[in-house]
């Protein structure tokens, strides 16, 4: 290490390997020695050592052809985290370059248009970019968590905005409490599951007012979407076929989504189902196939004289209400076994209509628990399951209800009660993991949930579909 901090090999523009851990930047020059710095010395040392970055990676990119599986999983883990600590290094890097003004040192015209030219994007990209920087000097919690396994700049980019459309009376204390809840959510999250807890961020300090914001953006949602329905089909053509498309509101989307679920399920069956002759023996049709003939059944088993109720569990769309919502006491919205959330006048206006089953909360109308009289799950308590679960309850894994089988949590063989608080819904594949693996399902006696034992652990973890607060 010379004097000036800077280590020997870089001042010989020698080899050198970089790598950045908790905040420091490190590498190991051509002579052996290891040099480490933390990001707060001065620029320029940190600017020429960042220089040997991009060689050190090509040269690791050029021995992957050598690693076997288990490396090529730890070069992408490693990867991941070199990129999320660059990220938050460029945000950091553009929010300070646009406070002095750092485009005036060069030709371009603008902070916006340096940053286009030097990353490949266009102007308005650059300016949300910048914006975005900008934004997290505010957001100090957010930005802290830039870094964490999970994350990324799109997550940071939801809170940030879920941030600017908190109500404008909220407290300053309410807003930090919002913002520490969706940032520290944000990593263990998909984009899309943070993306509707954002859209009720308000419901951790004030669950009410989370409902009437949403209910009033669904409600307008929902009524722009009946302008924009459509329908459109062709004459047959010379072979016979027929071509169509749509546009639907997402609850109605749903709806269908139900019915083409349960004919194409591995479980389903159906009384008419038959192999075409061109089909070979073995050879299983694409799912966008499988959807088109279960479209075909659909349209072909239509009632001729209105519509009864569809006796089938899989094909039938059950909607979480609350009973307070379903009688007009409050706006909270209903949510499908889709996900998709309903406004509270839609749901008391469809509450009753065909295939529809409206999840009471809090009700005591269905017998849930049948004791042992029934090895299997009768279809009062799939639908509880469903309610509770929202598909295969395996951490990670996004299968509808309609791909589950009622798994019993303590072996009926052993004794278990076939009971909704004995079951857990599993889709195949992770059904015969519990089966023939040592992992380990239990209910938590605390909130009546699944908790998921990986083999060998004794932490849980569990399934993290985002779910509203209950009240």
């Amino acid at each position: 290490m010379s004097s000036t901090g800077r280590p020997s090999c870089l001042r010989r523009r020698g080899k050198f390997s970089l790598w950045i851990v908790a905040g420091r930047v490190s590498g190991t020059c051509d002579d052996g020695n290891i040099s480490s710095t933390h990001v707060g010395v001065p620029m320029g040392v940190v600017v020429d050592r960042l220089a040997g970055g991009p060689a050190a990676i090509a040269a690791a990119r050029e021995g992957l052809a050598g690693l076997d599986a288990g490396e090529l999983v730890e070069a992408h883990r490693v990867g991941q985290e070199i990129l999320r600590e660059v990220q938050a290094f460029l945000l950091a890097v553009t929010a300070e370059g646009a406070r002095k003004k750092a485009h005036e040192q060069t030709s371009a015209p603008s902070m916006d248009a340096l940053i286009a030219e030097t990353s490949g994007i266009t102007r308005r990209d650059a300016a949300r970019q910048r914006q975005r920087a900008e934004r997290l000097e505010t957001a100090p919690v957010l930005a802290g968590q830039l870094t964490k396994p999970g994350m990324s700049t799109d997550k940071a980019q939801v809170v940030a905005r879920a941030m600017d459309d908190l109500p404008r009376d909220l407290s300053a204390a309410d807003r930090g409490i919002v913002e520490r809840d969706l940032a520290e959510a944000a990593p263990g999250m998909s984009l899309e599951q943070l993306r509707r807890k954002a859209r009720r961020a308000v419901e951790i300090v004030d669950k009410p007012r989370a409902d009437a914001i949403e209910d009033r953006a669904l409600t307008r949602q929902e009524e722009a979407a009946q302008r924009k329905v459509s329908f459109w089909m062709t004459r047959p053509d010379d072979a016979g076929m027929v071509k169509g498309g749509f546009e639907i509101d997402a609850f109605t989307g749903d709806m269908l989504r139900s019915v083409l679920e349960s004919k194409t399920s591995p479980r389903y069956r159906g009384a008419d189902a038959e192999v075409p002759e061109s089909t070979s023996v073995g050879d299983q049709p694409a799912y966008p196939e499988k959807l088109g003939r279960a479209f075909c059944d659909v349209l072909r088993h239509l009632p001729k004289d209105g519509y009864g109720n569809h006796g089938g569990v899989a094909a039938t769309l059950m909607v979480t209400v609350t009973e307070d919502a379903l009688r007009g006491r409050t706006d909270q919205a209903g949510v499908t076994d889709h996900g998709t959330h309903v406004s509270a006048g839609q749901l008391r206006m469809i509450a009753c209509g065909a295939g529809i089953i409206p999840a009471v909360m809090d009700g005591d109308s269905v017998p849930l628990d049948l004791g042992r009289s029934n090895r299997l799950h009768t279809e009062k308590q799939r639908r509880a399951l469903a309610l509770r679960d929202g598909g295969c309850a395996f951490p990670g894994c996004d299968r509808p209800p309609s791909w589950c089988e009622a798994h019993h949590v303590r072996p009926w063989s052993e004794g278990g009660p076939t009971s909704v608080d004995d079951g857990v819904l599993l889709c195949a594949h992770h059904h015969r993991k519990i089966h023939h693996s040592r992992w380990r399902v239990i209910i938590n006696p605390r909130d009546r949930l699944p908790d998921f034992y990986p083999p060998g652990s004794t932490t849980p973890i569990r399934n993290t579909r985002y779910r509203p607060l209950i009240a």
